[in-house]
């Protein structure tokens, strides 16, 4: 068996077991613990970012719906642009520092734009904290770079399910209630600024407490193995050299990397355009927008409650069949449930419980597949220059997808963004069946 860590040791002792899950070298519970919950403080944060963000403009700045649309998207792409510029060089970081400095720059970014965000009294000071965010976010590459050092090759597919259960499951819950928090504290008097600093306050202590943690427990042996020149500029650049040169010789990796293109794109269709139809939807039929923002909470939490359903059935499918099969079949079902929001007529009825349904089982198919079929591919020793390098394709694609999601949100309809995400999902599918053909089908666990 290939050393996860890049070692050239002699007889390796037997791997360590998490449940039924066998570990890579030098990695245990703590480590495996503290990544859960970095992993779950960062996506309900997320979300939670993703329902502010429509009461902020609409009752904190004023913003009239017909303009929100482009509004969003532009902030969704000053966000995407702080992660474009600085991924790359996380990511190598990652490689060169280790993981835990990378993970502590983004819980104390995240700490910091939630104190600030309530005090955003401008679009352009909206704007920087957004650009902030995904500065911090950048960081959060690292998280997924552990997530594939953690587990044996022969379990990586049931690990990455619950890597990625937890923080769904936390989100859920989380999202489920935190949508509540600045309604209730609007109901108890509070004006909706004071309602929006007081939730935004919460929320931080999350990140705070997962820094903590962090900081205290996470000591990765990883960084013994590849760590070198620590802190080198030189050593990032090597390790994106690297990872270039891998990609153009091996076609198989070249994919896995492209496929970073599509794979995070879910994350900014829904959480920038579908709380904001939710919104702007319930403002044409009267409904408040801090009622509305409720049931875009709702409908999150529905769509991660399903996502942790998904998430075990395919970590077990994921090491039974071929990683390039599920991939493939991930990808069609995204296209599939974004196809569907175009049968949705009225937000608050049944279909839109539909739709988040079938939007949650595949995000945990395609969330698995796509990520295994990285860490399969990706050289031990590139890993984390790999993830940035997938995350930055997709930082790109998710940057395009703002700033035209927004204007089809304001000049075609509210669901032509999601729709948007299923052409692209169809297209990048029919790219990867033909990079393929055939041998690249054969290969599996």
């Amino acid at each position: 068996m290939t050393s996860l860590i890049g070692t050239e040791s002699g007889a390796s002792p037997p791997p360590r077991r998490f449940g039924p899950i066998l570990l890579s070298p030098g990695y245990g519970a703590r480590h495996i613990l503290t990544i859960f919950l970095v992993t779950s403080a960062c996506v309900s944060l997320m979300e939670f970012a993703n329902v502010l963000t429509p009461l902020i403009l609409s009752q904190q700045l004023h913003v009239p719906a017909n303009k929100q649309g482009i509004l969003a998207g532009t902030l969704g792409a000053a966000q995407q642009t702080g992660t474009l510029l600085f991924v790359l060089t996380t990511g190598a970081l990652a490689d060169v520092l280790g993981r835990r400095v990378m993970l502590l720059w983004t819980l104390i970014g995240l700490f910091a734009c939630l104190l600030a965000y309530p005090f955003a009294s401008s679009f352009l000071l909206l704007l920087g904290l957004r650009f902030l965010w995904g500065v911090a976010f950048a960081g959060y590459s690292s998280a997924a770079t552990a997530t594939i050092d953690i587990p044996d090759n022969r379990s990586r597919g049931q690990f990455n399910a619950l890597a990625l259960l937890v923080p769904w499951l936390a989100a859920s819950g989380f999202i489920l209630f935190a949508s509540r928090w600045p309604n209730g504290f609007r109901t108890a008097g509070f004006s909706a600024h004071d309602a929006l600093l007081f939730s935004c306050a919460l929320a931080a202590l999350l990140p705070l407490i997962a820094g903590i943690v962090t900081a205290v427990f996470f000591r990765e042996p990883i960084a013994k193995a590849v760590g070198g020149a620590a802190g080198s500029a030189k050593g990032v650049v090597d390790k994106l050299g690297a990872v270039f040169a891998e990609a153009r010789t091996n076609r198989t990796y070249a994919l896995s990397l492209f496929i970073g293109s599509v794979a995070r794109t879910d994350t900014i269709a829904i959480g920038s355009f579908l709380g904001l139809w939710i919104v702007n939807a319930g403002r044409i039929s009267g409904v408040d927008a801090f009622a509305a923002a409720k049931t875009a909470g709702l409908i999150a939490s529905i769509r991660f409650v399903t996502k942790v359903v998904g998430a075990p059935l395919f970590g077990v499918i994921n090491d039974k069949v071929s990683r390039a099969t599920l991939m493939l079949a991930s990808l069609a079902m995204m296209a599939a449930a974004f196809g569907f929001f175009a049968l949705v007529t009225n937000v608050f009825g049944s279909m839109m419980i539909v739709a988040a349904l079938l939007l949650g089982i595949a995000e945990s198919a395609e969330g698995i597949a796509c990520q295994t079929y990285l860490a399969e591919q990706a050289p031990a020793h590139l890993r984390g220059s790999s993830i940035g390098v997938y995350t930055f394709l997709g930082t790109i694609s998710l940057t395009a997808i703002s700033l035209v999601g927004g204007y089809l949100f304001d000049k075609v309809g509210f669901s032509s963004p999601l729709l948007m995400e299923g052409v692209l999902h169809l297209t990048v599918l029919v790219i990867a069946i033909w990079v393929l053909r055939p041998k690249g089908l054969r290969a599996g666990p």
